[in-house]
């Protein structure tokens, strides 16, 4: 199965963390500074300093970075210090100390003393340097394999950038829906009371029957249930917004304008090319794979032979101080013959991981085709909806007028002005929701294709 993917240096690696973390840890706004929030560039502006999910996910992408430091540290050499202090009765130890300490004499090579040396004291400060020549090709791989998955931290935290602006333009444009509602139903419980006096009156000048009444009220209580619901659902989006957000009581929030976007035009191909192109979590994924790829030879590292430069300085002394300087230089070469075949086993894990996540990413590119498809679909259905919704308004208000001069010459019936009172309502609603729908639809196919950061917001 091909497989392609653009190689990003190390150096462009640490211009995009700087980049996004700059841009998810740094934001700060002169309204929010102020203490209040009031539009939707704000409202996304303090999302991504303040959201508790997306500043997580940012230490996951320190981590990794901090992984590609590690691996190049193991690529130079190690430089160990230690001191101590040893005191000892044992002829063999007696003897090295004196010898390492410089200061053996004749006297110590009677048996008397070499038998019952008595104790020796050995205050000794080594400096030691370990280099590794060859690994077998595994630091090299385990550099690679840091870089890969620092990059798919990276892409992973901007596509996580992106689902949070997704989620506070979707939560502001509902509770801007839900306050549109609420004038409206509050239209609605306005004209409803009217209507419940006005055959009050017209009944007891015996204009209408006491079952016109009825209706009259029914509507009335029921559209005073709708404001409520109304109400209610604007409390929950508000609260849902604001944990989005992040808010924690430092700033007021006040949602006073429209949401709009910058929406380019897109045929469906184009936006199925951009989306493959630039969606950050496909990036992630082919990082991932390229991880693997390295991880596969950081395993296969293990059955070669390994060399390591090995260089040593020590003092020994019977007090404490630097005297009686030893040096040591040399090499070693280890290979592994046989270790019960769990190093073929971990080659065989890292293989098989590598073709995983190759499956995978074909995958994600299907996927990401269906959504964008999906997505935009529903944006133009959307827009059709909205033109709809807009013109039944238009219609159903203009049917409410008609009928309500037609009632007042009495040539219609209170149920046929309930009636269009009714649909001119659940229009003035429908058309509420189909207007912010588009917003969400529109965020939606920017998020399909990769594209959706603070600078879609107008």
């Amino acid at each position: 199965m091909a497989f392609f993917c653009p190689y990003i240096s190390v150096n462009s690696n640490y211009l995009i963390k700087g980049s996004l973390l700059a841009a998810t840890l740094a934001v700060t706004t002169a309204t929010a500074a102020a203490g209040e929030i009031s539009t939707l560039r704000q409202s996304v502006d303090y999302a991504l300093s303040n959201n508790r999910m997306l500043a997580a996910n940012a230490q996951s992408v320190e981590q990794a970075s901090a992984g590609i430091a590690d691996a190049t540290g193991r690529l130079l050499p190690r430089v160990d210090l230690s001191t101590g202090v040893a005191r000892s009765n044992a002829p063999g130890d007696y003897f090295g100390m004196k010898l390492n300490q410089r200061s053996i004499t004749a006297a110590d090579f009677n048996p008397a003393v070499m038998n019952n040396p008595g104790y020796i004291n050995n205050y000794q400060s080594r400096v030691g340097v370990t280099m590794p020549l060859y690994q077998g090709g595994a630091l090299w791989a385990g550099r690679k394999l840091a870089e890969h998955r620092a990059e798919a931290s990276l892409y992973g935290h901007s596509f996580m950038r992106q689902q949070v602006v997704f989620q506070v333009i979707s939560a502001y444009a509902r509770v801007r829906q839900s306050q549109a509602q609420i004038t409206a139903m509050q239209r609605a419980v306005t004209a409803a009371d009217k209507r419940y006096r006005d055959t009050q009156e017209m009944q007891k000048r015996g204009m209408l029957i006491m079952s016109d009444v009825m209706d009259a009220n029914v509507h009335q209580l029921r559209t005073t249930l709708k404001l409520e619901e109304a109400k209610n659902s604007f409390a929950s989006s508000k609260e849902m917004l604001e944990r989005v957000m992040g808010l924690n009581g430092d700033v007021t929030l006040n949602t006073e304008e429209d949401p709009q976007l910058k929406m380019p035009v897109l045929a469906l191909q184009e936006a199925i090319n951009h989306g493959l192109a630039n969606r950050p979590d496909l990036k992630a994924v082919e990082e991932q794979y390229l991880a693997s790829s390295a991880a596969v030879d950081q395993s296969r590292a293990s059955f070669l032979p390994h060399v390591n430069l090995v260089a040593a300085q020590e003092w020994n002394a019977s007090t404490f101080g630097v005297k009686n300087r030893n040096t040591m230089v040399g090499a070693t070469v280890s290979m592994n013959i046989f270790a019960g075949g769990s190093d073929r086993a971990k080659h065989r894990a890292a293989q098989a991981e590598s073709v995983s996540l190759e499956y995978k990413s074909a995958d994600m590119k299907q996927q990401i085709h269906n959504e964008i498809g999906q997505a935009w679909r529903q944006l133009a259905e959307s827009r059709l909806r909205y033109e709809s919704e807009s013109e039944a308004l238009k219609q159903s208000e203009e049917s409410l007028r008609i009928k309500s001069l037609r009632f007042e010459q009495g040539l219609a019936k209170t149920s046929d002005l309930l009636d269009a009172q009714v649909q001119a309502d659940s229009a003035r609603v429908a058309a509420i929701r189909a207007k912010y729908d588009l917003t969400v639809a529109e965020a939606a196919l920017l998020l399909a294709t990769g594209t959706l950061d603070e600078g879609v917001i107008q």
